[in-house]
């Protein structure tokens, strides 16, 4: 096969982990005699990946994006998805890959896997997903409940990932079985493990009584890695006389209570008779770690859930003695009293009794000195692994060719799509976005322009000028945007409508792509597309937004289903009442959030097919401003079922909050003039009020979910209160 395996991290270049996944995973390939290819980022030292990496082609993305088109991708995770999407593309073209692999991680496969469904795109390829431990997961075993809009968005694309894959890999079943769970997967994944060659963690001599016995731990220091009931269990053994010592090797992280330092956490737990007894050490480099096994006496791995550590593959693979917790991939892999030892997970007292077996019978050392080693053989083998990988890619064989269906062009007595086009007073523009309709290269079609009552003398004239056969204009009294596009709607006839504002512009294939999209997939709302920002002149990109889709915890928090411009069936936006005319903006938002509501999903083409112009008098730069903090009030009252997990878009609310207070204080911790300090406050009175509103309207429910009713002062008047110079209450 011609193979292709994505990943950012790559060791030893970068990365820890997923690094040494992929390094691993691309050498067992090319030494199984397929064509490996690997796609990474341009890492320091790269130029001796040939020698490191013998038989595999590496590959970079690109340093960065276009200029201007950058600013659509804010967002890291994001902005590195699309450089792999547009590399990957070009590889393909010349390689023609059978086989593409992603880790979950990140969502580096997002835009490919979101061409392949919307575009056609890799469609002799099956794309796979390799599991790791997807963010959401991590984050619930290290017990954060932070969140805000960028970590709502890591999530997201991770869970579109797994989604949207033609195979799914997992390293261990419990992995798998958790995140079938958790998303409601209908297709079953294939469990491949790892790959792993004992290299650089040599099997070590069998090692002779030499005074007091250690138990080591190597790896992070983090909260689901379950350290705390190691040494809880150690102090245990201590008090009844168990002649041992514990060392911690491995960097500290912020995973203690909510944020700090997990390691003072843990130095905190150590009573101080035992100080001297349990050591913490920073991390060292891999042979260091191999001398630390060699002068150990077990090896303990305590995780609350674990996925398929590499610690534990290289304490085994040395023939150490390994105590590992039962809540995933560790009790796949050790054969307790054979290949090791396992304890019940967050089980104090059998773990202390597990490790007190372990200090005190020399034959489990014996016995795991002999098979650990050759459990890891048996199960991590390269070659079976590879073989493995192929039977499931075999299995996915029907996902290779897949072309989205031919579109039919024939025109009907009723038009396909109707393309609604509010207008008023925008003779300026509306020529322009006339052509560009009219580029489309799907053709089934018309248009339906709403004059709401305009003014201007030369746009009511430009009117008479502008007929044509495809194009109905229909004239009413100015009611605002809701109430234009409401009478458009009542008289289209096409299946589809589409949205389209007389100031902005799509590319010919709009049409096309978004009604095949439509067509070819089940249960969406709309179709729509990346956005490209312009001034004046299209081609003169000045930034965009890349929506996401149907997120409908997030999309409580904002619009991150898609601008207007979106394609949907007529008479679903009819059965949600069309557009609200109560709304002074926002109406695409509250349809999107009914629609979401009736359980219709949302696709975004990875491509910029819509441009918006940016205009300095546009609603969103004026009204809009002012009334925003109202527009959201009267959303999230109106749509109290959109949110699936409603703590959870509470939750984002404040850690936007959160980051703009955080923002504040950092311009601010320099002192500033008085006058410019009022100017602040005055910008916080007026920007974060908003979130005391939504705090109010969602109260009921932040009451349902924790229990309680917070009756602390409003957020913004804290940070006012900050700010003046005021003592914060107590």
């Amino acid at each position: 096969m011609r193979i292709c395996l994505v990943s950012r991290e790559l060791s030893p270049f970068f990365g820890g982990g997923i690094g040494t996944y992929a390094s691993l995973m691309c050498r067992a390939f090319a030494e199984a005699g397929h064509e490996m290819h690997v796609l990474t980022a341009p890492h320091a030292g790269l130029e001796h990946a040939g020698t490191l990496l013998p038989g595999v082609h590496v590959h970079t993305v690109a340093q960065d994006l276009a200029p201007g088109y950058a600013g659509a991708f804010p967002f890291p995770p994001l902005r590195h998805s699309m450089k792999v999407y547009l590399a990957l593309r070009e590889l393909h073209e010349r390689h023609a890959f059978d086989f593409i692999e992603f880790p979950e991680y990140e969502g580096e496969g997002y835009f490919a896997l979101r061409a392949r469904r919307t575009l056609g795109h890799f469609a002799s390829a099956v794309l796979a997903v390799k599991l790791h431990t997807p963010t959401f997961d991590v984050q619930q075993l290290n017990r954060v409940t932070t969140l805000d809009m960028d970590a709502a968005q890591q999530e997201y694309l991770e869970d579109t990932c797994i989604r949207e894959a033609d195979l799914l890999l997992s390293p261990t079943r419990s992995l798998l079985d958790r995140v079938s769970a958790r998303l409601k997967l209908e297709t079953r994944g294939v469990v491949v493990p790892y790959p792993f060659t004992a290299h650089d963690f040599p099997r070590l001599p069998p090692r002779p009584p030499l005074g007091r016995q250690r138990v080591l731990y190597f790896g992070r220091l983090e909260y689901r890695k379950g350290v705390h009931l190691l040494i809880e269990a150690m102090q245990s053994l201590f008090e009844r006389g168990v002649d041992a010592e514990l060392q911690l090797i491995g960097g500290d992280t912020q995973t203690g209570p909510f944020g700090r330092s997990v390691r003072t956490w843990l130095e905190r737990r150590v009573a101080p008779a035992w100080k001297d007894r349990i050591r913490f050490e920073p991390p060292r480099s891999r042979p260091e770690v191999a001398a630390a096994l060699a002068e150990a006496t077990v090896c303990c791995f305590p995780s609350l859930w674990e996925n398929f550590p590499n610690v534990c593959l290289e304490a085994m693979a040395s023939g150490a003695l390994v105590v590992g917790s039962d809540a995933g991939g560790m009790a796949e892999l050790i054969e307790d009293g054979h290949s090791g030892l396992l304890f019940r997970s967050g089980d104090v007292d059998h773990l202390a009794a597990t490790l007190e077996k372990a200090l005190t019978t020399p034959a489990l050392r014996e016995t795991a000195h002999r098979e650990a080693p050759l459990r890891i053989a048996e199960v991590c083998a390269p070659a079976s692994v590879v073989r493995q990988v192929e039977a499931a890619v075999e299995g996915a064989a029907h996902a290779r060719n897949r072309v989205l269906p031919k579109l039919a062009q024939d025109k009907s007595d009723t038009p396909r799509v109707s393309i609604l086009v509010p207008y008023y007073n925008m003779g300026r523009y509306l020529p322009e976005t006339l052509r560009a309709i009219r580029a489309q290269t799907f053709t089934d079609y018309e248009i339906v322009l709403v004059d709401d009552g305009s003014t201007d003398e030369e746009s009511i004239e430009l009117l008479d000028r502008v007929q044509a056969p495809d194009l109905r204009i229909i004239r009413k009294q100015n009611g605002g945007l809701s109430s234009a596009r409401n009478a458009g709607l009542k008289v289209a006839r096409g299946h589809y409508v589409l949205p389209l504002d007389p100031d902005d512009l799509i590319a010919p294939s709009f049409l096309e792509k978004a009604v095949t999209v439509m067509e070819a997939t089940s249960g969406l709302g709309y179709v729509t597309s990346l956005v490209t920002y312009f001034v004046d002149d299209a081609t003169q990109v000045t930034g965009g937004w890349a929506p996401w889709g149907m997120e409908r915890d997030a999309l409580w928090v904002a619009n991150v289903a898609s601008t207007c411009t979106a394609l949907m069936r007529r008479r679903d936006v009819e059965d949600v009442g069309g557009y609200d005319e109560w709304l002074t903006g926002y109406e695409d938002w509250d349809v999107f959030c009914s629609l979401a509501e009736r359980g219709l999903g949302g696709s975004v083409i990875p491509e910029p097919l819509f441009q918006y112009r940016l205009r300095p008098d546009s609603m969103t730069r004026t009204s809009l401003v002012g009334d925003r903090y109202r527009l959201m009030a009267y959303l999230y009252q109106k749509h109290p079922s959109l949110a699936l997990h409603p703590e959870r878009s509470l939750r984002i609310l404040q850690g936007e909050a959160h980051k703009q207070e955080a923002l504040l204080h950092a311009r601010l911790a320099d002192a500033a003039p008085r006058p410019l300090l009022d100017k602040v406050v005055d910008r916080v009175n007026g920007t974060l009020k908003r979130f005391d509103v939504v705090h109010h309207a969602l109260r009921g429910v932040a009451t349902r979910v924790v229990g309680t009713e917070d009756t602390s002062r409003p957020l913004r008047q804290q940070l006012v209160d900050r700010l003046r110079g005021n003592k914060p209450r107590r």
